[in-house]
């Protein structure tokens, strides 16, 4: 007997935390996923197809830096229908939006998914709209850096890739920074690797820096539909000391003064407008420098850091799902006000080989704690926080205000202790992160 067709729900970039969420959504064999095939053999992607009733298939065409990918989902349109075409992933984030486009779906636009990719194009884009912007340059050789910083040599200066993630290459440099630490800076950052994440053929990277923004960092996590903002939530990040700015911690949503607030709504509001956003979920980075919030970035996909279950947490629903209404053309049914907070500490260690774990079942059972999981094991390799893929883990807690649910995640993180020995060696990109069989959750119900 022929199978009836099922029309397709399409994720370009395989995310399982993403899929997990979409099993509680989708009928069986409803989403189709794409994935890069320079990904594919680095993952456990096969292991894993299995473990979804809601897959149908993944199929591989390249997405990162190509067009390939796009022309699969217009087969998967030709052969099933496409009822909507989700970014699972940062490097997704543009043959989405060309997808959906090319099919008169929702997406963010294409020209809106460049400019998001690349923070070159987005400094320029919200600068041209009137928006408050730190002095920022591109480079392409450690000359331009030299020059850049003899420009205003008292001024602190952030040097990252423009179009790169989890805190990848970022780094801070002091005034006074001499000639050989501006050549090292510009070999670490030209020269970092993200091994698993990137297809193994050549790519196209840029590099931007600019003045540092002084003040509390935050973000803004909103759903917007047709360039109508219909949901923000706004997180309070806590980052690392010292030249690499890598996130340690949220907490949302953030107590934050009634001005404030409204600010950066207004912000919010600005950058939507500036950009031509269309329809999609936006993570944007701000920092509440004396005159005001100034952006610092914007991806144009579901945040990072757990923060989708952070929010379901703190706001109840599932943001996954809204997300995937919004790109469908549904109206999803939002919440109003939060019902809690939510908060996540991540773990990290020192540089050095791994010996122990401990601390892991007295951390879960702390009232509010409803998450833990520890990305490591005895024998890996840790090279320090250099960069997001360098954390080994995380505690996710709630409480009824800000400050209890992060106390109660900081309270848990210290419980769990990650012994390390000091190492001689330079560890390689397989050593720096432990393989998905290293990966152990605890998880408690939601209350």
């Amino acid at each position: 007997m022929t199978q009836p067709v099922v029309p397709q729900l399409v994720m370009i970039g395989f995310f399982p935390a993403f899929i997990r969420s979409l099993e509680r959504l989708l009928p069986p064999r409803s989403l189709t996923v794409v994935e890069d095939p320079g990904i594919y053999g680095k993952k456990p992607i096969a292991a894993m197809e299995g473990s979804f009733r809601c897959l149908n298939e993944v199929r591989l065409a390249a997405y990162q830096q190509s067009d390939e990918a796009v022309e699969e989902v217009l087969r998967v349109h030709r052969e099933h229908g496409v009822t909507g075409v989700l970014p699972g992933l940062e490097y997704a984030v543009t043959a989405a939006a060309q997808a959906a486009a090319a099919l008169g779906l929702p997406g963010l636009g294409t020209d809106a998914a460049r400019t998001l990719r690349d923070k070159i194009l987005l400094r320029e884009t919200t600068s041209a709209a009137g928006m408050a912007a730190p002095a920022f340059q591109e480079l392409r050789s450690a000359a331009d850096l030299t020059a850049f910083l003899a420009r205003e040599p008292r001024r602190e200066t952030v040097v990252k890739p423009a179009n790169r993630q989890a805190s990848l290459g970022v780094r801070f440099l002091s005034p006074g920074t001499s000639p050989d630490e501006v050549e090292a800076a510009w070999r670490a950052t030209t020269g970092a690797d993200e091994g698993t994440q990137i297809a193994d053929r050549p790519m196209t990277w840029r590099y931007l820096a600019e003045e540092r923004l002084m003040g509390s960092e935050i973000s803004v996590e909103a759903l917007v539909s047709d360039g109508r903002l219909l949901f923000l939530n706004i997180t309070d990040k806590t980052t690392a000391d010292g030249p690499h700015p890598v996130e340690l911690g949220h907490v949302l949503p953030a107590a934050l003064p009634p001005a404030t607030d409204a600010a950066l709504r207004e912000g919010m509001t600005a950058l939507v407008d500036a950009v031509g956003i269309g329809s999609g979920i936006l993570s944007a980075e701000w920092i509440l420098t004396d005159d005001g919030p100034v952006l610092v970035e914007c991806a144009g996909r579901c945040p990072g850091d757990s923060l989708m279950e952070l929010i379901a947490l703190a706001w109840g629903g599932d943001f996954h799902h809204h997300l995937s209404d919004v790109l469908r053309g549904e109206v999803p049914d939002l919440p109003v006000t939060a019902r809690q907070c939510a908060a996540i500490r991540f773990l990290h260690a020192p540089p050095g080989t791994v010996t122990a774990i401990e601390g892991v079942e007295e951390a879960r059972v702390l009232p509010g704690v409803q998450e833990i999981a520890v990305t490591t094991a005895p024998g890996h390799t840790v090279k320090g926080l250099h960069s997001s893929w360098d954390r080994l883990g995380h505690v996710i807690a709630v409480g009824a205000t800000p400050t209890e649910a992060l106390a109660t995640a900081e309270k848990a993180a210290a419980h769990v202790r990650i012994a390390v020995a000091p190492s001689v060696t330079t560890p390689t990109d397989h050593e720096r992160s432990a393989p998905d069989s290293a990966v152990t959750t605890h998880q408690r119900s939601t209350p």
